[in-house]
């Protein structure tokens, strides 16, 4: 099978869900309760859950998922736009990095200013949106070192292990990301 090169950053690079390389990945990472812990889907999944989200994510209607590639091509993660508007150009948009051997070294804040730029120069998007959870630090980071900016708290938003946690709001805009006022 020929490689797909994908949308290249400079430590990952972003390729379509295919189910044949990404799918046990995918399941062994949703029922990791480590990685899964900032996540909304706390509850795990089957594997019909999985089969069903990569047959859904592949319309690309109202939502754009790539799985992400590190550079010895090995799967680490999935990033995606979800939840499109495009009458507002706008979207909400996750990352989960599975591997945890590459957690903390960057690959997350990659895949977003990948991401970001695909979603400002490629889809004509006016806003992207994301959250982090008030403890996860690590998310925070990547999501200001990929160009988004804190916007505001949402007081006790998520719920985990019995326990309500606020997340923080993040957004980046086109003139964000171009340096200039574009209305």
């Amino acid at each position: 099978m020929a490689e797909i090169t994908g949308l290249r950053g400079e430590k990952v690079r972003l390729v379509p869900p295919d189910k044949g390389q990404h799918l046990e990945n995918a399941i062994r990472w949703m029922n990791d309760p480590e990685v899964v812990q900032y996540l909304l889907l706390t509850t795990g999944v089957t594997r019909g859950l999985e089969e069903e989200w990569f047959e859904r994510i592949q319309k690309r209607d109202s939502e754009f998922v790539w799985a992400i590639v590190d550079e010895h091509r090995r799967h680490i993660g999935f990033t995606g736009i979800h939840r499109i508007n495009w009458r507002l150009r706008s979207g909400g948009t996750g990352t989960v990095i599975g591997e945890k051997d590459v957690w903390r070294k960057g690959y997350g804040s990659d895949a977003m200013r990948v991401r970001t730029k695909f979603a400002f120069e490629t889809l004509g998007l006016h806003r992207l949106e994301s959250e982090a959870r008030s403890d996860n630090v690590g998310s925070q980071r990547a999501l200001e070192k990929a160009g988004y900016k804190r916007e505001g708290i949402a007081r006790k938003k998520f719920l985990w292990e019995g326990r309500w946690h606020d997340t923080v709001l993040y957004g980046i805009l086109d003139e964000d990301y171009f340096g200039e006022s574009r209305s």
